[in-house]
């Protein structure tokens, strides 16, 4: 079924340091393993997900995704900072980082530099993630499918298509 996704942004833990900071274990984690339901997880989405060491302040990703997805690529941007973070271990809070992937991913590296600098898509990242917040958002992934209630967590395809298809069927 033909689905249009709009990408906002949603800043996880704001409060976090400009530089991030190391990754807590969490319960069930080892040092290098995620839990047995993250890996569940992960498996259902067909995804790789390493336990990550750091946790970035996402500030700087979301304004990279935001000019991503003005040149038309953000999905691919999405994708690949995804996997840098989960499986590489990279630091998504990492200019230099951002810099790699927007390369990767055929964006103007230093288009993405200077729109960096001047602060481009640091408001609307703002706004944005202010009003995902009053609408109840608490995480990501988070769908909103036709305006519908927001729906939280990494959803199966088969639940996924159930979604749209119950927004779809009104």
């Amino acid at each position: 079924m033909p689905i249009k996704v709009d990408r906002r942004p949603f800043l996880l833990a704001p409060e976090r340091p400009p530089e991030g900071e190391p990754r807590p274990l969490r319960q069930g984690e080892t040092e290098t393993e995620m839990s047995a339901a993250w890996q569940e997880r992960a498996a259902g989405a067909g995804v790789t997900m390493r336990r990550p060491q750091w946790s970035p302040n996402t500030m700087l990703v979301q304004e990279a995704t935001l000019y991503a997805k003005s040149e038309g690529r953000d999905g691919e941007f999405h994708h690949r900072a995804a996997q840098a973070y989960w499986e590489d271990g990279l630091d998504l809070g990492d200019r230099p980082v951002i810099l790699g992937i927007a390369r990767e991913c055929g964006l103007d590296e230093q288009g993405l530099s200077a729109a960096l600098d001047a602060g481009m898509f640091r408001q609307q990242v703002l706004e944005e993630d202010a009003a995902a917040r009053e609408m109840g958002v608490g995480g990501t992934p988070t769908y909103l499918v036709d305006g519908g209630e927001p729906t939280f967590g990494d959803l199966s395809a088969d639940d996924l298509r159930a979604l749209i298809g119950k927004s779809a069927n009104g």
